[in-house]
């Protein structure tokens, strides 16, 4: 009775047959234990690792869990509750990462926006979501969000929090980098006190295709979890092993197929960068010794075909996952010529949960 009536918080969302859960907890896919558990105990257990690099900035575990800790808490000072929707418009960096696991701390659940969505998406998510947050950057490229979060703020009376990785320019909005800096005050371990319920909504992913506005996808902290793992360990990672982030963050690709979570969850290192720059893409590689990069073919075509490939030392790379749309079999066996010692595995999914290699 407490788990149905924990799922009927979240309108809309269907939890999973009983039969299923039975099932998934026997065979051991399923642990009862939410991504904020999850997170919690690997940063403990890899405290001095790398858990990612962001331009010349390594961050380990450890520092990983303190300052995702400090935001939850001035989260929680703030008001979010748990089941609280937040939109997230951010892009590869820290604060994206930082946000993603505070939320999971508080219970809330992220709407995950891509940093290329504008008023007609943004206003969609906030309205279907019932969002109470919408965390954005101060600008990409040539593009500023505040007038696009005061504009949703003045459709949508529920908005009522705008969080900013930057400086905070609207009247009301708090500024993500600023509450990283501070001390919130409150006691750590009154996020071990949040009630969880791992077969609730841990994350609202948006759903594909190429016609009309996305949808939310709800994907249970249970099924996420397993998700990554299952990930992780089809595409061999390991404790010493480096993944590239180059796609969207907040896609489901590179965030937990395996991605973020996947090699988080192993304890490897997550490289995090804002240009899609081949040049770029190859120092990282040959700097940081990625052991694995995903990529949508047409980048991966990109990459193949410029000259400046020759121009580094990309023998790290083990394995290439490509998704989003089917790969020519000419472009995977290029890959593999040009780059001896690597495997280019294909990922047909979806954000509902199917998941091939």
């Amino acid at each position: 009775m407490h788990e149905a009536m924990a799922h009927l918080l979240l309108e809309g969302f269907t939890p999973y047959p009983e039969e299923f859960v039975t099932r998934y907890r026997a065979l051991g896919y399923w642990e009862d234990r939410s991504l904020a558990e999850f997170f919690r105990d690997v940063c403990s257990t890899f405290a001095q690792r790398v858990a990612l690099v962001a331009h010349n900035e390594r961050i380990t575990y450890h520092q990983l869990l303190m300052r995702s800790e400090r935001l939850a808490l001035h989260l929680l000072r703030l008001g979010v509750q748990p089941q609280d929707r937040i939109v997230v418009q951010l892009p590869n960096i820290p604060e994206f990462v930082y946000l993603y696991i505070a939320l999971q701390m508080v219970g809330a659940i992220p709407i995950l926006a891509l940093p290329a969505h504008r008023e007609a998406e943004i206003d969609q998510f906030v309205k279907t979501g019932g969002a109470i947050g919408y965390a954005i950057p101060e600008h990409t490229r040539d593009f500023a969000f505040a007038p696009l979060a005061q504009e949703m703020q003045r459709r949508n009376a529920h908005l009522r929090l705008i969080l900013v990785a930057g400086k905070a320019i609207l009247p009301g909005s708090v500024s993500l980098t600023e509450l990283l800096a501070t001390e919130s005050g409150q006691d750590s371990e009154q996020l071990k006190q949040i009630p969880i319920d791992p077969l609730a909504p841990a994350v609202l992913l948006l759903s594909g295709g190429t016609t009309g506005i996305p949808k939310l996808i709800p994907r249970t902290h249970n099924d996420y979890v397993y998700n990554s793992k299952a990930a992780a360990g089809v595409t061999d990672v390991q404790q010493d092993d480096a993944l590239l982030i180059v796609l969207p963050i907040a896609h489901n690709f590179p965030l937990a197929c395996p991605g973020l979570q996947g090699f988080l969850m192993q304890g490897a290192r997550c490289v995090l960068s804002s240009s899609a720059r081949i040049s770029d893409i190859c120092a990282l590689i040959q700097r940081e010794k990625i052991t694995h990069l995903a990529l949508v073919p047409t980048l991966l075509i990109r990459l193949i075909n410029d000259p400046c490939l020759c121009e580094y030392d990309l023998s790290s790379l083990r394995i290439i996952n490509t998704g989003g749309q089917k790969l020519q079999q000419e472009v995977k066996q290029r890959t593999e010529e040009l780059l001896p010692g690597c495997k280019v595995q294909e990922v047909f999914g979806m954000a509902e949960g199917l998941l091939c290699y």
